[in-house]
């Protein structure tokens, strides 16, 4: 028989395929939009979304048991059933984001504080379209399961078609429609298609394959079937154990820009649906030696991964696959400066579909151990279901186990070191199990080959004179410690900019002063406001701090970061008189998400004078919920009346902040941009006060071209709405993030200029000092 003939086995073949792809892309679509609504209430940090993905994965699992079940009790008609999950999944998940929304209105207002419980309260909100997400595709293979002989290429057909939907799906969401139409409109899009594919099935009334059942033995000699249950265990860890791996080192190669993450997890699925068609193909073909045929896989999967971790990453350099943000590219030389920027999503789409190349044949284990566990075909829909459960639990464990442990213990190299052991050993134990010497070479062989990971992966990347000294990696992602010839050091978060450590005091010609005299500034000119208690998220470059504490009425200084790695970074490599602020009893520093920080300090009533927002780069994957106009909100309702938020002095936020505040000041040439809880005032001159006056007369090192610090200021005061038309940066449309579309049709209104470079002379007045 060919390997078309399963065309004509299972009636409505092209029509069904057709609808599991499109239940993958809603499924994925899904997924993207509840990720990113949660991390708007529980975090965006590693811990909230491993608890994420842990939670996903379980109900999956559970939803695949509930489908064995269904089917070991002969369901009569399973298109039906299937028919009226669909439906239910989308009319849920029309609705969903608005759901999610409610629930955690609510439990902010009783001020809960556990990551824990606000998540199971989140993920048991979505426990029932994910059980039934989980229940389809056993029920799909049920469905058209054909013949035992053609079961290994119709299961991974279909199975990979759903895939290949998520595929799309990660790619559709991520670059275009929450873009363009939300993250409601696009939960919207996935209901309809999901309706559309229940009432479609329903319509046709199409009925379960009855092709004659074909009995066959056991395989190989592998009778203990409990073994092969616990090796799709030992599989499904290496498969997430395995994403996170690439993921992680993926990022440090294209840094943490928007576009890249849906194009690498399209590529990830594409490969798994890959995997899925090759290893469904092969099944069959080998149908009497399909514990060789397992074994070839784990060692072509095994020797893939430790060949690609030693690929030197420098290398890639030459094909433009390495990228670098604007500030940590500054220490490169001339000739590499092509490298900064957004990487071109051509590259990463080659390059990550090479890199993670061994997620074809880790995938091609699946539908190679179905074809060992089917014995009869009637069985396919319930031993698919069975199979799908061990890979779960097993993917649980990888999530768990990769992303609270071995990441931040082992780092990298011993996340891929245990990824490629795991089937290593899941290869040797079905050897012992089926006496299969070759599966047995096999899997020592694999675990010779996990050995091979270099320890220093990461110090790879140092390409001319960014040149990588330290690496500490923990469970939120890697920092890197690069050295400048100036009075800083650089500190990226998986290659992406983040923060900065003073090495020397600076001297004259070093430019920083207004990343200090700013505050300074902010105080003459609105005598009122003298803050006793300030929130700082992102802990930056930690000048801010150290001016603040230079305030004699500033009682406490609360900084919050996402990252520990980052603040260990910052701490070890800080030298000179700002080793102070590490040890001041007024400064406090709290590994946090910032968002969720302030949600609940406001449910613990807690009010701050100064909040500053010191996150530079909010177009990178994630920052932008620290910048829409609700997150403004909150912080207004932090903000003690009379208060003021401090951000970076880009013109999406400035559109942004005003539509909030109604009101923002600027100092035009310095770092910040404050907007108001109240009325800004209307001072005819700056007069300098005695409680500012160290502050504002420190001897601090400027540029030459500074002279106007001690005669005049100029000050741009926005009381009426500025006329740039920039589109709003909201939690449901995240605009300051996902701009791919609009920039590639030139629609695109960057939010990113700074305020300085924009005609702002019709609200600036320049103000005479006096400072007796």
């Amino acid at each position: 028989m060919s390997s078309f003939s399963i065309i004509k086995a299972t009636r409505h073949f092209w029509l069904l395929a057709s609808l599991f792809f499109l239940s993958g892309f809603a499924s994925l679509s899904y997924q993207v939009v509840w990720q990113r609504v949660l991390t708007q209430s529980i975090g965006s940090d590693a811990h909230s979304a491993g608890i994420v993905v842990t939670s996903f994965m379980i109900f999956l699992g559970i939803g695949s048991e509930i489908a064995r079940r269904l089917l070991k009790r002969k369901v009569t008609s399973t298109s039906k059933l299937y028919a009226y999950i669909e439906i239910g999944v989308g009319l849920y998940g029309a609705v969903s984001v608005l759901i999610l929304r409610a629930v955690n209105q609510f439990t902010s207002s009783i001020g809960s504080d556990s990551l824990l419980i606000d998540s199971v309260v989140n993920m048991a909100t979505l426990a029932l379209p994910i059980i039934g997400m989980g229940m389809t595709t056993p029920l799909m293979i049920h469905i058209v399961k054909g013949r035992i002989e053609n079961l290994g290429k119709i299961s991974g057909f279909f199975y990979a078609a759903n895939i290949m939907g998520a595929a799309v799906g990660a790619l559709t969401t991520g670059l275009v429609s929450i873009e363009v139409i939300g993250l409601s409109g696009t939960s919207w899009i996935a209901a309809v298609f999901n309706a559309s594919i229940g009432l479609i099935i329903w319509k046709f009334g199409i009925a379960n394959s009855n092709e004659d059942a074909h009995q066959s033995t056991a395989i190989d000699g592998l009778k203990n079937r409990g073994s092969t249950y616990l090796i799709a265990v030992i599989f499904g860890f290496s498969t997430l154990a395995v994403q996170a791996v690439f993921f992680r080192i993926l990022s440090n190669y294209f840094t943490l820009s928007t576009i890249v993450f849906p194009i690498v997890l399209a590529v990830y699925l594409t490969l798994m649906s890959l995997g899925q068609l090759i290893g469904g193909f092969y099944a069959d073909r080998f149908a009497k030696r399909l514990v060789s045929l397992v074994a070839a896989f784990v060692v072509c999967g095994a020797a893939l991964v430790a060949l690609v971790l030693n690929f030197p990453p420098r290398f890639a350099a030459y094909v433009g696959a390495v990228s670098f943000t604007s500030f940590n590219g500054s220490v490169l030389p001339v000739e590499w400066h092509g490298l900064i920027g957004d990487p071109s999503p051509i590259t990463v789409l080659l390059f990550s579909g090479i890199f993670m190349l061994a997620v074809v044949p880790l995938a091609g284990l699946f539908p190679a151990l179905l074809r060992i566990l089917t014995t009869k075909i009637e069985d396919a829909g319930e031993e698919f279901a069975r199979l799908y459960s061990a890979y779960t639990v097993g993917n649980v464990a990888g999530t768990i186990l990769t992303v609270f442990f071995i990441l931040p213990q082992f780092g990298t190299p011993g996340a891929a070191t245990a990824t490629v052991a795991s089937v290593g050993i899941g290869c040797v134990l079905l050897g012992l199990y089926s006496k299969s010497k070759v599966a047995i070479a096999s899997g020592l062989a694999a675990l010779a080959l996990s050995v091979m990971v270099p320890a220093d992966y990461y110090k790879g990347f140092s390409l001319g004179d960014y040149k990588i000294t330290q690496v500490i990696e923990g469970r939120n992602g890697v920092a890197t410690v690069v050295p400048t010839d100036r009075f800083y050091t650089i500190i990226d978060m998986n290659r992406t900019a983040s923060a900065s450590a003073i090495v020397r005091d600076p001297v004259p010609g070093d430019l920083y002063e207004s990343w200090r005299w700013n505050h300074s500034e902010l105080l003459a000119f609105d005598k009122t406001f003298r803050p006793r208690n300030a929130l700082i998220i992102g802990i930056g470059h930690a000048f801010l701090i150290q001016a603040l504490l230079d305030l004699p009425f500033l009682e406490k200084i609360t900084v919050v970061d996402i990252s520990e790695e980052v603040v260990q970074a910052v701490k070890e490599n800080t030298k000179g008189s700002l080793q102070s602020i590490f040890s001041d009893p007024r400064v406090e520093i709290v590994i946090a998400d910032g968002r969720r920080f302030v949600q609940k300090s406001i449910t613990q009533g807690k009010k701050y004078d100064l909040i500053q927002n010191k996150i530079n780069e909010p177009w990178h994957a994630g920052s932008g919920n620290l910048f829409t106009t609700e997150f403004f909100e909150l912080e207004k309702q932090l903000l003690s009346n009379g208060g003021y938020l401090g951000v970076r002095p880009l013109v999406g936020h400035l559109t942004d902040g005003y539509r909030v505040f109604g009101n923002a000041l600027f100092s035009p040439g310095h770092y910040h941009l404050f907007f108001k809880k109240g009325k800004l005032p209307t001072p005819n001159q700056i007069e300098i006060t005695d409680d500012i006056r160290l502050a504002w007369n420190a001897q601090l090192p400027a540029r030459k071209s500074r002279t106007s610090r001690e005669n005049k200021i100029s000050y741009a005061v926005f009381n009426e709405t500025p006329e740039w038309e920039i589109d709003e940066n909201t939690d449901d449309r995240p605009t300051f993030e996902y701009y791919w579309t609009r920039k590639t049709l030139s629609m695109w209104n960057s939010p990113r200029v700074g305020v300085s470079d924009l005609e702002i002379s019709k609200f600036t007045k320049i103000l005479t000092v006096t400072n007796p």
